[in-house]
């Protein structure tokens, strides 16, 4: 477990950088724009 807390001190930039492009892919997957359009009206749309 050393080891590798070592490793990550080493290279946590190329860590966060990879993490950050997961979750830039997820979000703008072709298949999620009508979902994320959604999400994006719900501050916009009146109490119902």
């Amino acid at each position: 477990m050393m080891e590798f807390i070592m490793w990550l001190q080493h290279h946590w930039v190329v860590a966060v950088t990879i993490v950050f492009l997961m979750i830039v892919l997820t979000t703008y997957w072709p298949g999620r724009k009508t979902q994320i359009e959604r999400h994006g009206r719900i501050p916009l749309e009146d109490d119902r």
